[in-house]
């Protein structure tokens, strides 16, 4: 298992920290063995992580020692915190009742708002990682900097993987915005980056083509749909200066990754989210896409109860999101099942739309909500209403001869995101 002490690399230099702190594999065991201290037994708990030794450390002494773990957020309200003790019973040290091979439980938004948490096993991440490392070429020369909350099951299969291979993680919780982070990326060598739709609008905006990153040769997206033309942009960019940029696909309900488009293929499949990482296999099932693999969750827990359950899914994991195969067996999504809505007698999907507009728009942050036969509301942030309500109403009356009245503009201060940047939809109401 990629948290086991692999005495292979011990004396590897596993984390570069922000204060300039190294440790080595070993201590990095070591640390993790001190912090979480001898236990009686196998027990659950709840770890509140950000990027830094002390929460890597822990996590992985807790794997090591068979305690299924809950990862929060170090910054989570505190409400919400004595709500998931509450819910989970984190006052109760037994283990009784509990899965043998439940190993890790995560929000299934990335966001600490949700008492709904995502049952993986030992196999499920252990598969994960491994697909992961293959498809990307991962060696113990990589350095990734870490640019997603560790508590994100994307930001956390980052760790993961490289941690199978021995590489050297450079730990901070700095913002793209700090300069610090980019001296950090400078100064000890960052070999990756990996990035949700909301990072790339951020690398775009502080022109990271232009930057002078020689050590920089990976580049990774997942999280959500990327805009097309940011797709091109960093696909181009990376084939003209010899670098690789893979688009993923994943959900936390297969522990991170589903799918990927091979670099050379980036270019000549806009839109997709590529073909099934090793190990996996994907079809289409009355326009849904359904994905198999070692990697898929033993389901959901509400409440403690929930954590003795066994493995629900099989290895089949109903994705939610519809969409199609092309005739080279990539696939492609077109929408969230929850996100079609009729209206006028026809099916409408509102992330097609939002995307449309997003690109009719690219410097305004764009939402769209709506409910069968009801008006489609489009949020727009930092607008007056009346600016942009009859020309929205235009275009759906020309794009998608939806009347007029069937649509309304809505003015936000800002669209609401969680930390991994998806949109909260539930928020706009």
């Amino acid at each position: 298992m990629f948290f086991d002490r692999n005495e292979q690399f011990k004396n590897n230099t596993a984390c570069i920290c922000d204060d300039g702190s190294v440790y080595t594999y070993e201590q990095l065991w070591n640390l993790g063995d001190e912090l979480i201290g001898k236990s009686d037994g196998r027990k659950l708990v709840l770890l509140q992580v950000s990027n830094d030794v002390e929460s890597l450390a822990a996590y992985l002494a807790h794997l090591r020692a068979g305690n299924p773990v809950i990862l929060m957020s170090r910054d989570a309200d505190s409400s919400i915190v004595e709500g998931m003790k509450d819910t989970y019973h984190l006052s109760d040290d037994s283990a009784e009742n509990i899965y043998p091979d439940l190993a890790l439980l995560l929000s299934t938004s990335g966001s600490t708002g949700a008492q709904k948490l995502v049952r993986l096993s030992y196999e499920n991440i252990q598969a994960n990682c491994s697909s992961i490392v293959e498809y990307l070429g991962l060696t113990c020369d990589e350095r990734p900097i870490t640019t997603l909350p560790m508590e994100y099951t994307y930001g956390l299969s980052v760790l993961h993987s490289h941690l199978a291979v021995g590489a050297t993680i450079i730990l901070t919780n700095r913002t793209l915005f700090d300069s610090e982070f980019w001296n950090l990326v400078e100064k000890h060598e960052a070999t990756s980056m990996a990035g949700v739709p909301y990072t790339y609008a951020m690398f775009d905006r502080l022109k990271l083509t232009t930057m002078n990153l020689p050590h920089l040769k990976t580049m990774t997206q997942a999280g959500g749909h990327l805009k097309p033309e940011l797709q091109e942009k960093f696909a181009k960019w990376a084939a003209g200066t010899g670098r690789k940029f893979f688009v993923m696909y994943g959900q936390t309900e297969a522990t991170a990754r589903m799918s990927y488009i091979p670099p050379d293929r980036c270019l000549d499949k806009p839109g997709s989210i590529g073909i099934p990482v090793p190990g996996g296999r994907m079809e289409i099932v009355e326009d849904e896409i359904i994905y198999y693999g070692p990697n898929v969750s033993l389901g959901y827990a509400t409440c403690r109860e929930d954590l003795a359950k066994a493995d629900e899914n099989k290895g089949r994991l109903e994705t939610g999101d519809m969409g199609y195969m092309d005739e080279e067996g990539y696939f492609y999504i077109t929408g969230r099942k929850k996100r079609f809505i009729k209206l006028q007698g026809k099916r409408i999907s509102l992330d097609q739309i939002q995307d449309v507009l997003s690109q009719e728009y690219p410097d305004r942050d764009i939402a769209v909500t709506g409910e069968d036969d009801k008006k489609i509301a489009v949020w727009i942030a930092g607008i007056e209403q009346a600016d942009f309500e009859s020309e929205v109403q235009k275009l759906f009356e020309g794009k998608w001869a939806i009347r007029s009245r069937m649509v309304s503009v809505k003015s936000i201060d800002k669209i609401p995101r969680n930390s991994s940047g998806k949109i909260i939809y539930k928020e706009l109401v």
